[in-house]
């Protein structure tokens, strides 16, 4: 009663740990996912996927319309950065502020917007840790100086690019900075140490197998060569450079080419061929709203009026790109139109207008030199400020890893006591159903000995003093009538204890599997000889056929008990002179192996409950009365599941049974 007690109520308290542990999972689920979301709920973190991908999409229409549709291209990048600005989308901020600003200064030359869109680009590199757009920041940075005309930054921004891209061995990012390095060192007239770079940069983009690339830095050769004087070698650059862009339909780097080779025939006093090509180059540039390439094309116009003695057009020209540089606002322009104004006025002998001019252009370029140094001023400023920034935000990150770090200890504590108390609830479910079996087993144990083991003992003992009674008397006849009595009563109660043993063994698990190479004939020989007594005893025949003639891999002991079982409950219900079939075959890999009888059978709901020992606790008496213990055909099933086979039976009442086994012919 203790035992069935505590049964109960473990059975009780079964689904007590499920909710506890349910509740502790899905607490520290979502601890370790606020943790590390930064506070985000799952609603949000999903939101935020989608979000995410929005904004990437916007930010690669931005870049990939910056050349030819630049207005829908900052359309496009602005609305990516509201989306992220809004919905705190950080790790996206330096690829698009990066963006923008390069639209802004590469494709709409506006040096006033793009100015903050980098430096903000530069800042959030930092803050998100982001190596490769912080190299493209200080790249950026430095095409924005050299617009400028601020040299010593352009060269600074550009080393630094150069040495993050080398050390993240970044194959595109590093082909920009040699760029950007060759154009520093060109404006400083170092040429040969600006052509050396210029290769590092082409050498990079052939490994990329980019043709646009490999065009850039023609151009630029082809330039430098020109500002050396070497103007063959230019000439030869820029045809190189404008097949090849030409051919990807790049038209800014085509008027580019168009450009520079008009100016090599300007040098060339081949004025004609040299305002045929500015003007192509300058419709190139219009058809795209190019006005940085116009301001070039204006000048070289305006040079060779000059060289024709066109002065009112070519003041005409010279106003012309004065207004498109003062309206970009980039100082290097408008101190190049100052000169070519100079230079216009020399050509045509108007000495004191030149002179003038070149005032106009010492004048400007002595503010410039001043705004350089404000910049260089306001850039340590810029500088500060984001390595205060960046502090703050990494004191911030240290502060939240903290918490994150207390959390996740707490986290582990929770899991670790849900495990043990798991680990204890399933230690006392499997003691629970240990002892359910147990008590079980010892259920059916005493139930076979007090009701079917008790009945050969006892007619052992009734027959054993009635034979002692006629050995007094010396009855001969009775002696040996009851000797029989005896002897059959041992052999049922061998039966019995035998079918108890094998049954206490398959519930223990202590049966063990030892398959061998063996032929059915031996198994068949020692069956007949083992029940040759029984046989002449009731008058029954047992008839045993095999088509397999070959060994087979089966264990001895197992298939003998199996076939002992089946064989020894077709001879208990099986009448006087009936006939006991026992076949075997092979159907592809699996060998079967038949018991039929002819005697009484079994109705369907017998049938249906004959494997199954929680139900069969009662034997039903042969038909010469002999005991069982009701557990015989559970032992048969049992040692079948052992040796990897099956057991079916089918019987019809008044027309006998037919029990088959099934077992591998190759054990796996």
């Amino acid at each position: 009663m203790l035992f069935l007690g505590k049964c109960i109520l473990l059975t009780n308290c079964m689904n007590v740990p499920r909710r506890v542990l349910t509740i502790l999972f899905l607490l520290s689920t979502t601890l370790f996912t606020f943790g590390q979301s930064g506070g985000k709920t799952i609603e949000e973190l999903f939101s935020e996927v989608e979000l995410s991908k929005k904004i990437k999409l916007l930010g690669d229409q931005c870049w990939k319309y910056r050349d030819s549709k630049p207005d829908s291209a900052l359309i496009l990048g602005k609305q990516a950065i509201d989306l992220a600005v809004k919905h705190n989308i950080r790790e996206e901020y330096p690829r698009l502020y990066g963006y923008i600003g390069v639209v802004y200064l590469h494709y709409l030359h506006d040096i006033k917007e793009s100015t903050p869109y980098l430096h903000h680009s530069m800042e959030y590199s930092f803050e998100q840790k982001d190596t490769v757009q912080l190299a493209y920041s200080y790249n950026n940075l430095g095409d924005l100086y050299l617009l400028t005309g601020n040299t010593p930054l352009s060269l600074k921004y550009s080393k630094q690019s150069l040495e993050l891209f080398e050390k993240i061995n970044h194959p595109v990012g590093k082909s920009y900075s040699y760029t950007n390095m060759g154009l520093a060192c060109r404006q400083n007239k170092e040429f040969n140490l600006a052509i050396h770079y210029l290769d590092l940069a082409k050498d990079a983009w052939r490994e990329l197998d980019d043709e646009l690339g490999i065009g850039s830095v023609l151009l630029e050769m082809a330039r430098t060569y020109e500002a050396q004087g070497n103007y063959d070698v230019a000439m030869s650059y820029y045809q190189k450079s404008f097949n090849k862009t030409l051919g990807l339909a790049n038209v800014r780097y085509a008027a580019f080419c168009l450009h520079g080779m008009a100016t090599i025939y300007y040098y060339r006093n081949k004025y004609d061929k040299a305002f045929e090509y500015y003007n192509k180059a300058l419709v190139l540039n219009q058809k795209r709203n190019y006005k940085y390439g116009q301001i070039d094309n204006y000048i070289g116009l305006a040079i060779v009026y000059a060289k024709k003695n066109k002065n009112l057009e070519g003041e005409a020209a010279l106003f012309k790109a004065q207004e498109l540089a003062q309206s970009l606002g980039l100082n290097v322009k408008i101190l190049e139109v100052q000169q070519a104004y100079a230079n216009f006025y020399q050509i045509l002998k108007d000495f004191t207008k030149a002179l003038e001019c070149y005032n106009r252009y010492y004048y400007q370029y002595d503010s410039i030199f001043s705004i350089q140094q404000f910049e260089m001023i306001n850039e340590m400023e810029n500088r500060f400020s984001i390595q205060e920034k960046l502090s703050n935000a990494e004191k911030e990150l240290e502060s939240r890893k903290s918490k994150e770090a207390y959390l996740m200890i707490i986290i582990l504590l929770m899991i670790f006591v849900a495990v043990a108390f798991y680990s204890r609830y399933q230690t006392h479910r499997k003691l629970s159903w240990k002892l359910a079996e147990i008590n079980k087993t010892k259920d059916k144990l005493f139930s076979v000995i007090s009701h079917d083991l008790k009945n050969p003992f006892n007619s052992l003992i009734g027959f054993s003093e009635l034979l002692v009674e006629e050995v007094e008397r010396g009855n001969l006849e009775n002696i040996k009538r009851f000797s029989g009595y005896l002897n059959q009563a041992s052999h049922e109660g061998m039966k019995l204890l035998t079918s108890l043993l094998d049954w206490s063994r398959s519930q223990s698990g202590t049966i063990s599997f030892s398959p061998c190479l063996l032929k059915l004939e031996d198994v068949y020989d020692d069956l007949n000889e083992f029940f040759e007594q029984e046989r002449h005893r009731y008058g029954i025949t047992i008839d045993f056929n095999s088509l397999v003639k070959e060994e087979i891999v089966v264990d001895p002991d197992i298939l003998r008990t199996v076939l002992m079982n089946l064989i020894s409950n077709a001879i208990k219900y099986t009448t006087e002179n009936g006939v006991i079939h026992v076949e075997a075959s092979r159907l592809n890999d699996v060998i079967q192996i038949k018991v039929r009888d002819n005697g009484t059978g079994m109705s369907n709901e017998v049938v249906g409950n004959l494997f199954n020992q929680d139900e069969q606790l009662v034997s039903t008496p042969g038909l010469r009365n002999e005991q069982g213990t009701g557990l015989g055909l559970s032992i048969c099933a049992e040692l079948v599941r052992i040796h990897n086979g099956k057991i079916h039976v089918e019987s019809e009442l008044g027309a006998g049974s037919l029990f088959e086994i099934e077992i591998p012919f190759v054990l796996k």
